[in-house]
């Protein structure tokens, strides 16, 4: 690969634009993988940033879920094949932070943000420690909802479900239809519940054991019939709603656990009876982003099957078409919008 090579970039120039460029192919240090893109999915954080909702900086290419295959590594680089299928970590921890050496590096104080390194490209660089290696012939576009799946799974081991608990899952979009497998992988019986239709039947073909519509059926009232009166063991809230919060708390079972997985924008205040967190011994909890160990773990369900994630893909759009993806997040059509960039070969 020369050094005159260039790639395809999707380059935001600042909120709300969007345009295909080509600038260089990244320099590959010592101890970085170039990774060739196969396929990045849309994360609707990617659409906030790109509403100009965030506080990151422009110009910028975005793209944080990925999966593609090397394309060349640094001279340190040990253990890995040019083409050998990977799913890269976007985000660059410090590695030496309180919150990386405990365990947390989800909240690393000094994390290294690609703003010009995104995945609405032909190639990333990351150093090594940001590559997971995929199983030879799992599906690329499976592997690129890794970094999702890992900020789910995250969420659910918070909630410590064990066989034959009932946890319920509110809201079936991407999110919440892999929290609702996630619980299944770990032995819960799944309540799903949303409005749309084609999100329920998903949740059923996915292995909801029961799927409530909240705008036709009182969602309280069905909690208490199917679990004789005692509620829900755990509840993964992916809908970023304070209203929702005080309500849905209130389904809980004694020694119920509640996740809190979405953001609520705009910033809202949740008010709760703090007697019936005491009384009911409820822990609420919330969680963000995901580490290493929670990808790797990730991608160990994506390549055993017991996370479908390429069902959840609704829209297969070519890289150039980005904008139209965006739109389609923002708009709430359909399910998981992936960009194919270089595609499975």
């Amino acid at each position: 690969m020369s050094t005159t090579d260039t790639m395809r970039v999707m380059w935001c120039e600042r909120p709300g634009e969007v345009e295909l460029r080509r600038l260089p192919i990244h320099p590959v240090g010592d101890d970085d993988v170039l990774v060739k893109v196969a396929y990045a999915a849309i994360c609707p954080w990617d659409v906030r940033a790109f509403s100009g909702l965030s506080s990151v900086a422009f110009p910028r290419v975005l793209g944080h879920e990925v999966a593609g295959r090397v394309a060349a590594v640094g001279k340190n680089v040990k253990g890995l094949e040019i083409g050998q299928p990977v799913a890269p970590d976007m985000i660059i921890k410090c590695g030496v932070c309180k919150a990386c050496r405990t365990g947390r590096s989800n909240r690393c104080r000094r994390p290294t943000f690609l703003q010009y390194g995104g995945g609405y490209a032909d190639y990333v660089c990351v150093p090594q420690r940001n590559i997971h290696p995929i199983r030879p012939g799992v599906s690329l576009k499976a592997a690129a909802m890794m970094e999702p799946l890992a900020c789910v799974l995250r969420g659910q081991e918070m909630l410590r479900l064990i066989p034959n608990e009932v946890a319920l899952v509110i809201g079936l979009g991407p999110i919440g239809l892999m929290h609702l497998q996630v619980a299944r992988a770990f032995g819960a019986r799944v309540i799903a519940s949303d409005p749309v239709a084609m999100r329920r039947d998903k949740a059923q073909a996915l292995g909801a054991e029961w799927v409530v519509d909240p705008q036709t059926t009182d969602l309280a009232a069905f909690v208490q019939e199917v679990t004789d009166g005692w509620g829900v063991d755990a509840i993964a809230l992916t809908v970023g709603a304070a209203r929702m919060v005080e309500e849905s708390v209130k389904l809980l079972a004694p020694g119920g656990r509640f996740n809190i997985f979405a953001g609520i924008y705009p910033k809202d205040q949740v008010h709760l009876d703090p007697n019936q967190i005491h009384y009911n011994e409820w822990i609420i909890t919330g969680s963000a982003d995901s580490t290493p160990e929670n990808m790797h773990r990730a991608l160990g369900l994506i390549e055993s099957g017991k996370v479908q994630t390429e069902t959840l893909i609704s829209h297969l759009l070519p890289l150039e078409e980005l904008a139209t993806g965006f739109a389609l997040v923002k708009n709430r059509e359909g399910l998981k919008v992936v960009m194919e960039v270089n595609g499975e070969a």
